[in-house]
């Protein structure tokens, strides 16, 4: 039983490393290479590279409101390692869901506290009103994705435990 603990914990350590140095290396290499707000076309129509320091969240909402933004990613960090430590059934799933969301939220979170914005540089060039983002926030929407489909799964196994070791009610063996 701790081997297979210990391998799913190292598949979700990998998972966060991976996409963790992917995110960190992709932001260093274009913020290095653009300059801010400047755009390079990768497959017309489809999408681009526009790098763009981002002082708030999605589409820019809550713009210099750092502070607020660090602490809301630590007070996500810390639910989700209290729900990891607390989960007792410590699936394949949870622990891939968990790799994506560790690294998505630690990848945006270094941005903001070392440099006081997050670097974004992915823009879909068919849909330019969608908010321009990086690794880190594709590993948070895919993390958050899987998330729900654990929570789903896991009510659904949890509702048929309880229908199949509900005893029938007396009422029922009247029908």
């Amino acid at each position: 039983m701790k081997k297979e603990f210990w391998i799913k914990f190292s598949v979700m350590m990998t998972i966060f490393v991976a996409i963790l140095t992917l995110d960190l290396v992709t932001k260093y290499v274009f913020d290095a290479s653009l300059a801010d707000g400047s755009v390079v076309k990768v497959i017309p129509y489809l999408f681009n590279f526009k790098l763009v320091h981002n002082y708030g969240a999605a589409w820019g909402i809550m713009a210099g409101k750092q502070v607020f933004l660090i602490a809301l990613s630590l007070i996500f960090i810390i639910i989700f390692v209290v729900y990891y430590i607390k989960e007792k059934n410590k699936t394949w799933l949870l622990n891939i869901t968990f790799g994506f969301l560790f690294a998505g939220c630690v990848g945006n979170l270094f941005d903001r506290l070392i440099l006081g914005y997050v670097r974004d540089f992915i823009q879909f060039d068919f849909w330019q009103s969608f908010p321009i983002f990086n690794f880190a926030d594709v590993a948070l929407s895919i993390g958050v994705v899987l998330f729900v489909v654990y929570l789903i799964l896991y009510y659904v196994r949890g509702k048929k435990k309880i229908n199949i070791e509900k005893p029938p009610k007396d009422d029922d063996k009247n029908d």
